[in-house]
């Protein structure tokens, strides 16, 4: 049956701009006395982002530990309104052998009450229709009345008295498959619907259409519907049984037929959508007190409870009006009325950041588009940020509007408290009211948020709070204001506000990465300026810096990537101006992009970066000879930091392609930029025609270096002195190079009697003048060519002996100019194989250094007997040294490797895997080619330790110290903040576990300080363990008190009093832990209850820590 309203018009929910709906005031006129529910003497300081932000208590609902598989043997029971997704609590486990197959039998218990529906989300990540052939489930919504056959015939100790009435739980049966589980059976998730709950709207006893009857369950339907869900909380969950006169039939109705309407809004990207307004979707506990429980589900439609004459109404965030009862000020009376025209700074909001589960990432806590008010954050000078998590709703736009709600209401301040005549039964909490002063000329509605018989007195008091239709629009776009203009005189204590904020970055220095800057109209009167610097979201390091600088200046620095909202505000002696925020961008240093000089020289080239922005900088070099696509870059030989690189033993006529990107500090630009050289000069060269070298001409030879050769061969085939030392040098010179060229037989030129001693007189003698020797020949034109690309035809043409024996002609030239002991420069011994590809050395001596190049695929240094203990392949790039070594310098190492048969080690404090580990330790993870399967390495299977590159560590074993010691702080300005320490290992030993909380913060207000403060600061500290990674124990509690101190300052000057709060909170405790258990062992210190007598935008400090110390083994 369709829902329909009780005692009103279908749609009377409706409360868009423009649409008035009386909710309160259709069936509450009759009430005999009211009393307000949550709204105290305090009621005129609220509004509703205080609502939406309850003290939780112990068993707070967290997505995360709802959707966690557990076997807590005290676990709360969970309830789940609306749909939700849920872990279980495993409750009887076997793992029979069906049908020659190995077989979980798991029972998981969901929900500690009947539900609707329930179904499998995903086990291992892997969602259901992955499942097929590996998991059967048997399903059990709470109204089993037979135990499951499956667990009583597989489990121990599973009798048929176990049934389950009224839980709903699961019994799956899943296949061992170690293909399919390689890490077993640690997430199962499912998806369910919860509670069936009754709706007034479809009981035709209370006016409705449809079959649903109060006392009934078996009528009821499930529903999603936040009203209809707090009242079952109301029913269900308190600790006597509510009766049916306690339930306002006609305004539950009302009530929910407006979170059921389909609201109109537009999404981020500015397109029309349709949505229910408001509902509860997620995942409370038995845990939880009542008031809690309905807490967390009227902040899903931005409700407040009111009791009026023993009738409970849960009111949701929805215009009241149009006002029925009009209130005229008498200004004859004796009595007027008390105004706050709006509210203070402290308790504005300009930008709500929320939070939502949503099931399109899995179900976790997500954040919603950021709703803001650039004219609100104008007037205020600064961002004034609330922040509201909600657990209980699954929908962005309902995050959102329940966002828009909290801002709006805090700009909506105007407060009034009036006493008029009369016991006003007609005036009850949460009704909208015509309030008019002709004095002042208020003239508006406002919402009743409290109300005070004084019967001696025949008197009502009323707190009210202006309302309106603008408040609750269904879009996201902000109403910029409502209020009546106030008369205000110009103050002349006031400081003015800086102007014309600038961030300037500043590439240059070393010691900043930028300055902020700022104007101010009458600098003369600022006695200094506040300048603060904070995080504006997620996704940058969590930062809270302030400064007070004198000057119109700040320099920043250290700030890690991200983005900042930066505010400036202006102090004088009297107090502190609205900020002035932007903002600003802290970025990666950039690559120049212009700059770079390339040197191409024979076998080699040089490249300078372009000009380097300050001392600390340099450059990163990364090339290959493949291409430029992103596989050659991934594989491409990197070549260390610099602002300088040479890189040798380059191809002739080869193309290099070269990335570089400038590292500043610890930041490092993410682009790589990149460029090619091509026409390189190598070592190998294309092949010169023999007949040019007959055309050599060096300089100061009397003929062709051709004719030359033949002349001096003519003369020594007729020496005959065969008694010289140098014959013998020769000889065995010639037989060496000989041997080494032999393969490559190209063109050859007769030499004779090489073998043979030259005489007495050495060859040194006859070409002591040719100590500079520049290699040319002259071509068909007439001009000089100097040639590097000689050497290639010098080393193909061979010279030859009477006996066959033959060398290069380079060779055949090396050993004479070696042997005259005259000749500098470089020399080449080697071979050239069929594919021109050299393998030798090279020497290079002369006036400057000494350079040996070796070319070659592999090196091996052999002892007598064959045994390599020395192995460069210079392909693979890998070097193995099988002998001691010893440094005695320093030893740089980008990653380092060791793979034994049950044991591997990574070490690169660059990052790698997943996980962006630094230390890997566990059993060999290796690919195809027996390396470190890089990608697989997580902290997961990491069996014997691991690091990351934040600090975090694990170690696999015992740990022997003088003392372990494990310990965490939390400096969040949040209320309730929480610190987890763990898990670690132990030795058994007694363990001294510190815990304190301390916070301080300080504001200064405009008006004098109370007379009679009474408020005390206090806070609730709960030490608990967990051990061999099982559920929280309660160890230790202590209640923390502080104190707040007035100071007053009163200008008579100047007429201006004002008042300094300081507060001052904290204490510590110690808690011995004697457990000897020598399973793993974590802390965790929470806060709850958590009374500050400050917002949070006031508390200049908060620090949470816990230090565990374990004495060392006896």
């Amino acid at each position: 049956m369709p829902p329909v309203a009780v005692g009103v018009a279908v749609g009377l929910g409706a409360a868009a701009v423009g649409t008035t709906v009386t909710v309160v005031g259709v069936s509450l006129s009759v009430a005999a006395s009211a009393v307000a529910l949550g709204v105290g003497a305090a009621a005129a300081t609220h509004y509703l982002g205080d609502a939406l932000t309850p003290d939780m208590g112990d068993y707070a609902s967290d997505p995360a530990t709802d959707q966690s598989l557990n076997t807590n043997a005290n676990d709360v029971r969970k309830i789940v309104y609306g749909e939700a997704l849920v872990g279980g609590k495993i409750v009887g486990y076997a793992k029979p052998t069906i049908g020659g197959d190995d077989y979980h039998i798991m029972v998981l218990h969901l929900v500690g009450h009947p539900c609707e529906s329930v179904d499998i989300y995903e086990i291992e990540g892997k969602p259901k229709s992955e499942l097929s052939g590996l998991v059967s489930s048997r399903i059990y919504l709470g109204d089993q009345t037979t135990v499951c056959p499956l667990a009583n015939q597989y489990i121990s100790g599973w009798t048929s008295e176990h049934i389950g009435v009224n839980q709903t739980y699961v019994t799956l049966k899943i296949k061992v498959d170690d293909e399919a589980f390689p890490t077993g059976l640690n997430e199962i998730k499912f998806v369910v619907r919860g509670h069936k709950v009754y709706d007034p709207r479809k009981d035709t006893t209370q006016g409705g259409d449809g079959e649903h009857r109060f006392d009934d369950e078996s009528t009821w339907e499930w529903s999603s519907n936040p009203s209809l869900c707090s009242y079952d909380c109301l029913r269900r969950y308190g600790a006597k049984p509510v009766p049916r006169r306690r339930l306002p039939m006609d305004f539950i109705a009302v009530t929910a037929n407006y979170c059921d309407e389909q609201a109109i809004y537009r999404d981020a990207e500015g397109n029309e959508q349709t949505g229910t307004r408001f509902e509860v979707n997620g995942v409370l506990n038995n845990g939880m007190r009542q008031q809690d429980m309905l807490n967390q589900i009227m902040a899903c439609m931005g409700g407040k409870p009111y009791r009026v004459g023993g009738v409970v109404y849960f009111k949701p965030a929805m215009y009241a009006g149009p006002a029925t009862i009009v209130i005229d000020v008498d200004n004859d009376s004796m009595t007027f009325p008390e105004y706050r025209p709006h509210r203070p700074y402290k308790e504005k909001i300009n930008t709500v950041k929320t939070e939502f589960v949503s099931p399109n990432h899995k179900w976790q806590m997500t954040n919603a588009p950021v709703v803001k008010s650039e004219e609100y954050r104008e007037n205020d000078g600064a961002y004034l940020e609330s922040n509201l998590r909600f657990t209980l709703i699954t929908r962005d736009h309902q995050a959102q509007r329940i966002g828009k709600l909290a801002m709006e209401r805090s700009r909506a301040g105007f407060m009034a408290t009036h006493i008029v005549p009369g016991v006003r039964l007609d005036i009850i909490p949460g009704i909208c009211i015509k309030f008019v002063d002709v004095e002042t000329g208020v003239s508006k509605e406002f919402t009743v948020e409290d109300r005070d018989f004084d019967t001696e007195k025949h008197q009502t008091k009323l707190q009210l709070i202006e309302d309106g239709p603008q408040i609750y629009p269904d879009s996201f776009e902000a109403a910029e204001g409502d209020l009546t203009p106030n008369t205000s005189l110009p103050d002349a204590t006031v400081v003015q506000a800086p102007e014309n904020l600038q961030w300037t970055t500043t590439p240059n220095d070393s010691w900043r990465q930028g300055v902020l800057t700022w104007d101010h109209p009458s600098p003369a009167n600022v006695i200094s300026y506040v300048v603060s610097v904070s995080n504006k979201d997620s996704q940058t390091p969590e930062t809270q810096l302030t400064f007070t600088p004198a000057n119109r200046a700040q320099s920043l620095a250290h700030l890690p990537v991200g983005v900042y909202t930066v505010a400036v505000s202006a102090r004088n002696r009297f107090r502190t101006s609205p900020g002035i925020g932007r903002d600003i961008t802290i970025g990666v240093p950039s690559t120049p992009t212009q700059g770079v000089v390339v040197n191409v020289l024979p076998g080699r080239i040089v490249i300078n970066g372009p000009t380097l922005p300050h001392n600390n900088a340099t450059y990163e070099w990364k090339y290959s000879y493949d291409g430029d696509e992103q596989e050659h870059f991934d594989s491409a030989i990197y070549m260390g930091k610099g602002d300088t690189v040479t890189i040798t033993n380059t191809p002739h006529d080869g193309v290099i392609y070269v990335w570089y990107r400038l590292v500043d500090g610890d930041q490092v630009d993410p682009n790589w930029l990149s460029f090619s050289v091509a026409d390189l000069i190598g070592t190998t060269f294309d092949r010169v025609d023999p007949e040019i070298i007959s055309r050599i001409q060096w300089p100061g030879l009397p003929a062709a270096l051709g004719d030359h050769i033949d002349a001096i061969t003519n003369d020594i085939s007729y020496w005959s002195t065969q008694t010289s030392d140098q014959g013998d040098q020769y000889q065995q010179l010639i037989y060496n190079v000989t041997e080494a060229v032999s393969a490559n037989q190209i063109n050859s030129t007769e030499i004779i009697g090489l073998k043979q001693k030259v005489g007495t007189k050495t060859v040194a003698a006859q070409f002591t003048e040719f100590k500079q020797v520049n290699i040319g020949y002259e071509d068909e034109n007439g001009d000089w060519i100097v040639g590097a690309p000689l050497v290639r035809a010098f080393d193909e043409v061979k010279v030859v002996n009477k006996d066959g024996d033959e060398l290069s002609v380079i060779n055949f030239m090396q050993a004479l100019e070696t042997q005259l002991g005259e000749l500098g420069g470089t020399y080449y011994l080697g071979v050239v194989d069929e594919n021109e590809n050299f393998t030798g050395l090279s020497i290079q001596g002369g006036n400057g250094d000494s350079d040996i190049l070796l070319y070659m695929d592999n090196l091996r240094f052999a002892s007598t007997a064959g045994e390599v203990f020395f192995w460069l392949n210079t392909i693979s790039g890998r070097l193995e040294i099988g002998a001691n070594t010893e440094f005695t310098g320093t030893l740089r190492a980008a990653r380092e490797v060791t793979i034994l048969e049950h044991f591997m080690r990574v070490q690169d404090y660059g990052g790698f895997g997943p996980d962006n580990l630094v230390i890997w330790e566990g059993d060999p993870i290796l690919d195809v080619n027996g390396q470190p399967d890089y990608a697989q390495l997580r902290k997961s299977n990491g069996k014997y330790g691991w690091k990351d590159s934040f600090a975090n560590e694990y170690l696999g074993g015992s740990l022997t110290t003088g003392e372990l010691i494990n310990g965490g702080d939390s400096t969040l300005l949040t209320l309730n903040p929480s610190v987890e320490v763990g898990p670690f290992t132990t030795n058994g030993n007694p363990k001294t576990v510190s815990c304190s909380l301390s916070w301080r913060g300080t504001y200064t207000q405009d008006e004098a300080c109370p007379t009679n403060p009474t408020f005390v600061p206090e806070a609730t500290v709960i030490l608990e363990r967990s051990t061999g990674g099982g559920g929280w124990a309660e160890l230790q509690r202590q209640v923390f008190n502080g104190t707040v101190t007035y100071t007053e300052f009163d200008d008579r000057e100047h007429g201006v009093t004002t008042c300094t709060m300081l507060e001052i909170s904290g204490g510590s405790f110690t808690y011995t832990d004697t457990s000897t258990s020598l399973a793993t062992f974590a802390y965790r210190l929470r806060v709850e209850g958590q009374q500050r007598a400050l917002l949070q935008q006031f508390i200049d400090s908060q620090r949470l820590s816990l230090i565990s110390v374990e004495g060392r083994p006896s």
